[in-house]
């Protein structure tokens, strides 16, 4: 007898909620939630697919450990005693600079990073390599220089912007947006609204919108200071916004002096009133741009996203009803990362900073590979294979069969784990509770815990929360827990009333405030144990000091105390945990999510500006340095010197085809084939190249062989390939990986975010 159960996505950080369809403890049907007030009603492809990721036959059931060339079945106890001996060895003789964190999260589930990274912070390392140090370093390094937070971000306000922006961007497919075709689709419609995107490929997106801005792949920097440049001439900033919000908006002017604005425009391939026109609409309208990875992983993307945001300024939309607005997180992410203090580490072979605790991901093999005294020789990955998705695969190799300790947690037997010391068999999203840190509805705050929808265990898999947990303290670098604590836990779980938890824990933590970084450990040990998940408590405690508490966000929801503590509810902070406290256990109670917040858009950039004096800061030494050689003689040279790799190469391309690294399962895409090279007809022409046809795509990095769709979509000269290929599913190699094709030192000069998305390269024909 099936049974449906509500819970949310994972594979991306839009978490749509869905209902799954279980028998035998088996995912066997999966549709969108109607119920769910996070997507209401809305999945796309991958989502519904979502049966191939928990059910396929390479998931791990026992821990694993390498002897010679093959795996052999341990038990925990000894996987934890062998890797924190031989973890403890390389610490005492290398120091904590020697280990990282690689992974820890999915896109749309982030419980087991909480732990993972406690557990780094009890072994004192600060280094943590993910997905964000792939994609967002530029943008989120540029917001906390821009309004002094790297933890929010500026989205579109979806619903209410007159036109919406798609930078490199192609959200019909890609998702991104919450609803994406419903509301891309609307505002296509709608007479009084316009759809603007910028790319240099005819995407999906790009077929319904008002107007495409068609540029050369390579030139997003030099358009966004012409357009600049262009609105200042004509007297088109809104001065009064500026007056009132911005700090040095005089000096930051100069930047956009003296830059020959029909030149720049005639090298990034437009005409001059197709980007009047634009400018003009974005002068005079109120609107929101969506910024994906056309930008965030192009030439220059630092700069690109430092002047997309500036743009936004200088017109008078950023932090403002109906342009771009800040999606409020329920949990925090973490906190700034200042690459200027002296207490952040840099890395040692290539000297990079992090952004928000990441650093970022394309240094990783390099590091690695050192010969610094100080490198990398120890990493625990977790929810992540960085042989596949990481910049350089063959650098990436040859780095991690050198280490000395690889462990590596996750549901299947990546490519990763088949190159690791130690295999550690975790449960999925599916088979535990869990939670995603971001919130990407507006007004509305939603909050939702993933309920276990598969109940019975399933082998020895463990939750991931508790395996570190379990892995600090067979390091020996876990803190006492008093018995006080454990009796309050265990009282309160009896009682339902954590607020009893938080009395004993108070004196607790102010006693031993020096070990705040270990707290999420010890509340997800002991509070978890009774609460039956690790997951469920950090959660509760993420809440509980949730960055919305306190601002009257979840009164207006209708949030209100229990009256279970009359004399802790009168005191103001005290008071807003409590209130935190009566929404945690409204979400606890309903699976499909709840709204638990409402944002006043008039507070809005009052509350998201973060600099001490208030003032939105335009001006930073790092992007005055650079500007100035973003000229259109200076781009016109460096984009067309390389004679021996003439043509531009996207890794990745965002489709309809339901390919996911995390699904690795064929089946998903059975009645498509998306492991093609997209090409435009004049350049296979030129070459003698055939559609269907298998060609070598060359790079400095390496080659691939894949066969070639010829499509006028695209730009002449750009081509594009898919990611999530040359994986290993049931003894068979499913294509090649993108990321043979990329280097470790094709990154930008300022976070050192890759280039994935303009890579030089030569087609030939086989």
């Amino acid at each position: 007898m099936s049974e449906w159960k509500k819970t949310q996505c994972s594979l991306c950080v839009l978490s749509c909620g869905m209902e799954m369809e279980i028998e035998d403890d088996k995912i066997i049907n999966v549709r969108p939630d109607a119920s769910s007030p996070r997507s209401h009603g809305y999945c796309c492809r991958k989502g519904r697919s979502v049966k191939r990721f928990q059910n396929n036959s390479d998931r791990l059931d026992y821990p694993l450990k390498r002897v010679g060339d093959h795996f052999e079945r341990i038990t925990w106890k000894q996987a934890f005693k062998e890797i924190s001996e031989k973890a403890n060895k390389i610490l005492e003789e290398h120091g904590p600079r020697s280990c990282a964190l690689v992974g820890g999260a999915t896109p749309g589930s982030q419980a087991e990073m909480v732990f993972a990274r406690s557990m780094m912070d009890a072994i004192g390392s600060q280094y943590q390599y993910n997905a964000i140090g792939i994609e967002f370093c530029g943008n989120w390094w540029s917001h906390g220089k821009i309004f002094g937070d790297q933890m929010h971000y500026l989205e579109p306000d979806d619903h209410n912007s007159e036109v919406l922006v798609f930078w490199g961007s192609n959200s019909y497919v890609a998702g991104q947006i919450l609803n994406a075709r419903t509301v891309i689709r609307s505002a296509s419609q709608d007479p009084n609204r316009k759809v603007i995107v910028i790319d240099p490929r005819l995407s999906e997106t790009a077929r319904i919108a008002d107007m495409h801005i068609m540029l050369k792949a390579g030139t997003d920097s030099l358009l966004l200071r012409a357009m600049i440049a262009l609105i200042i001439k004509n007297g088109w900033q809104n001065q009064s916004y500026i007056d009132k919000y911005v700090k040095d908006y005089n000096v930051v002017k100069q930047w956009f002096e003296n830059i020959d604005i029909e030149e720049s425009i005639r090298v990034c391939g437009l005409s001059y009133k197709q980007v009047e026109e634009f400018c003009r609409i974005l002068s005079t309208k109120k609107w929101g741009v969506h910024q994906d990875l056309g930008m965030f992983m192009g030439r220059h993307n630092t700069l690109n996203c430092y002047l997309l945001l500036t743009l936004a300024v200088i017109t008078g939309v950023a932090l403002m009803p109906g342009g771009c607005i800040v999606n409020d997180c329920v949990v925090s992410r973490g906190n700034n990362s200042d690459e200027n203090d002296p207490k952040v580490w840099r890395t040692v072979e290539t000297n990079k900073f992090p952004i928000l605790g990441t650093y970022p991901s394309a240094v990783l093999a390099q590091e690695i590979l050192s010969e610094k005294s100080e490198r990398l020789r120890m990493i625990f990955c977790t929810a992540s294979n960085p042989i596949r998705s990481y910049p350089d695969t063959n650098a990436m190799e040859k780095a991690l069969r050198k280490l000395d300790l690889l462990v590596t947690v996750d549901v299947t037997m990546t490519e990763t784990a088949r190159i690791s010391d130690y295999v550690l068999p975790v449960k999925s999203t599916y088979e535990t509770y869990d939670f995603n840190a971001f919130q990407m509805n507006y007004p509305e705050v939603v909050a939702q815990i993933k309920h276990p929808v598969i109940t019975k265990q399933i082998g020895e898999r463990k939750e991931g929360g508790q395996i570190w947990i379990e892995m600090t303290k067979a390091l020996g670098r876990m803190p006492h827990i008093p018995d006080s604590l454990d009796k309050a836990a265990r009282r309160a779980v009896k009682e339902n009333d954590y607020i009893i938890f938080l009395k004993s824990f108070i004196p607790y933590a102010v006693k031993n405030i020096k070990q705040a970084n270990l707290f999420t450990l010890i509340i997800g040990d002991v509070l978890g144990k009774y609460i039956g998940s690790p997951a469920k408590a950090i959660y509760w405690a993420a809440m509980i000091t949730s960055p919305i508490s306190g601002s009257g966000m979840v009164e207006r929801a209708g949030i209100k105390v229990k009256g279970k503590h009359p004399i802790m509810e009168k005191i103001p902070k005290i008071k807003d945990i409590c209130v935190m406290d009566s929404a945690y256990q409204t979400v606890i109670s309903k699976p499909e999510g709840a709204v638990i917040g409402m944002v006043d858009p008039d507070t809005m950039i009052d509350r998201h500006i973060h600099h001490k004096d208030k003032k939105i800061h335009l001006y930073c030494d790092e992007i005055n340095d650079y500007i100035k050689r973003i000229t259109p003689e200076k781009e016109e040279e460096d984009l067309n010197k390389n004679n021996e790799f003439p043509m531009v190469l996207s890794l990745g391309k965002h489709s309809d085809y339901g390919v996911n690294l995390e699904m690795r399962n064929p089946a998903t895409y059975k009645h498509r084939k998306p492991y093609k090279a997209e090409m435009h007809p004049d350049d296979a022409e030129k070459l003698g190249i055939k559609e269907g046809q298998e060609v070598k795509i060359i790079t400095k990095g390496g080659t691939i062989k894949i066969p070639v769709e010829l499509t006028w979509r695209t730009s002449p000269g750009y081509v594009l390939v898919p990611h999530h290929f040359g994986i290993e599913f049931n003894g068979k190699k499913i294509g090649e990986g993108a990321n043979y094709l990329s280097t470790c030192e094709d990154i930008d000069e300022i976070t050192g975010n890759p280039l994935l998305r303009h890579i030089s390269c030569r087609i030939e024909k086989i």
